[in-house]
């Protein structure tokens, strides 16, 4: 009892011992607030990433993609006689279509843009994509939102996405003046606008703006807007085609927005239907008649990858060889050789391996720095708790005096150094969780009053800075600064529990 009755009396009354709580408190606060912004930038690069691109992509060094691409989903898909599935790792596994093309949107915009084609009723079988559309999606949960928008989103979360243009088909001709026997200057008839395929395109495309607290700042009435796709296509060895039957330009009208929260994705991508690219790129099936023996050869649809997902609970990496089995197996039906197509199955980790290993070890210089900084409090806790033995010597003279042990002196200074260290890494712990989960509103606060911007969406890749603590990462360490603060106060622990009562009660 009267332990604890000196720890608080040495804690109220000893005001020097804050100087230490102040340093375990600032220190707890500083590591978790850096590895909660780091580890949660990882955490967001990573589930981004798999994301976009599903657990495993089967690709091509190149931008003419690969053929026979069904046969191999087909393969992977294939189910026994008994209707059970041959390869049960696998979830599923869905075409997609990359290039580069450039949009005009209305005359207003014009910029080289990413270009996806999706078949879009089946990537959310694959990655994440459907989640980013605002309509169909993300509207659902938006407080700007106007309730029938909301509700809209909410009914179309039932159902498979769609690149379906989202108003009247009388609308799209009204906005374009349109007659059905319109004719443009060449005499030429002009395509109905209503039968225009739709566009989805990234936020930063239409220049919807978003703040660090994540509301949007959008261009008004941008889905009224046409857009005018110019591709350019590649042949199946990888050169450019002929401009003049290569170059395809397409209208289209915007069918939804999409918010990845990948900065550089949400800026310069639009997703079209996987079809209608296919065929604008002429990677689609063709045929040609061999001059010299009159025969008809067919020419294989091409796909830029397969983005390919596996079940819960299922490693990537352990599906890798079998998918690898199943590509050189298809290839080898049809004498492709993908060695030397350079056609290759790896899981979303291998692709980003590079980046994702150069932040861990960011992370791990980060808490060797952050480490010896914990030492430096180590080193002010052990002076100022050797100060107070010190000042205290005759107090420890006479509870010795009085009965006291060794091992209770001792364990006096160290209860001293356990509640230094549990108050201090306990509101250390309060102060980075304010900032933590305030961190985007902190940061918009100080970019309106002091015109500081620290982080900046382009750099850094996410248009919002993580704001979540893992809360074993965060128990470590807490319990590290307790343990630092005990060890701190261990040395004048023991120099108090040695001390000899007469000459302690002499000393001056």
């Amino acid at each position: 009892m009267y332990k604890t009755l000196l720890i608080i009396r040495y804690l109220r009354k000893r005001r020097i011992a804050w100087v230490s709580l102040l340093a375990v408190m600032l220190c707890t606060t500083m590591v978790i607030v850096v590895m909660s912004v780091m580890g949660g930038w990882l955490n967001m690069f990573r589930e981004s990433q798999r994301g976009l691109i599903g657990d495993i992509i089967i690709s091509r060094r190149s931008w003419s993609g690969f053929p026979y691409y069904q046969e191999i989903i087909d393969e992977m898909m294939k189910k026994d006689a008994n209707g059970k599935a041959v390869h049960p790792e696998i979830e599923a596994a869905v075409p997609v279509v990359q290039t580069y093309g450039l949009v005009n949107i209305s005359d207003r915009i014009r910029t080289g843009v990413q270009v996806f084609g999706y078949p879009i009723d089946k990537i959310g079988q694959v990655n994440k994509f459907p989640q980013s559309l605002y309509s169909q999606y993300r509207a659902a949960d938006d407080p700007h939102a106007s309730p029938a928008e909301q509700q809209a989103a909410r009914a179309a979360r039932d159902r498979p996405p769609s690149f379906d243009p989202p108003l009247p088909a009388n609308i799209y001709r009204i906005l374009l003046n349109y007659r059905a026997d319109s004719k443009d200057a060449s005499s030429e008839k002009i395509s109905d606008p209503a039968k225009w395929p739709g566009i989805i395109v990234g936020d930063g495309v239409v220049n919807i703006n978003r703040a660090n607290d994540g509301t949007a700042t959008p261009s008004i009435g941008f889905l009224e807007h046409w857009v005018k796709l110019t591709v350019m296509g590649m042949d199946d060895e990888g050169g450019e085609m002929d401009v003049k039957t290569a170059a395809t330009q397409r209208n289209y009208w915007i069918a939804d927005n999409s918010r990845t929260k990948f900065y550089q994705q949400d800026q310069n991508t639009v997703y079209v239907p996987f079809n209608i690219l296919q065929a604008d790129l002429h990677m689609g099936p063709d045929s040609y008649t061999d001059i010299t023996t009159k025969e008809k050869h067919d020419i294989p649809a091409r796909a830029s990858n397969i983005q390919v997902s596996v079940k819960p609970g299922v490693r990537p990496a352990d599906v890798v060889p079998k998918i690898r089995e199943i590509t050189q197996a298809v290839f080898a039906r049809h004498e492709f050789d993908p060695n030397t197509r350079e056609v290759e199955a790896h899981t979303w980790e291998e692709l980003m391996s590079d980046f994702i290993n150069a932040i861990e070890h960011e992370i791990v210089l980060l808490t060797l720095l952050f480490s010896i900084m914990s030492i430096v409090a180590v080193f002010l806790i052990f002076c100022i708790f050797y100060m107070i033995v010190v000042e205290k010597t005759r107090d420890v003279g006479i509870i010795k005096s009085v009965g006291a042990t060794s091992g209770g002196v001792a364990a006096i200074f160290l209860g001293y150094g356990l509640t230094i260290g549990v108050l201090g890494g306990g509101l250390g712990l309060l102060l980075s969780y304010l900032i933590v989960h305030n961190i985007n509103e902190l940061h918009a606060w100080m970019g309106r009053h002091m015109g500081l911007e620290m982080w900046n969406a382009k750099t850094y890749m996410f248009d919002s800075i993580p704001n979540t603590m893992d809360p074993f990462k965060v128990t470590v360490i807490v319990t590290v600064a307790v343990v630092a603060s005990v060890i701190g106060s261990l040395i004048p622990a023991i120099r108090a529990a040695r001390m000899n009562p007469v000459e302690a009660l002499r000393w001056e």
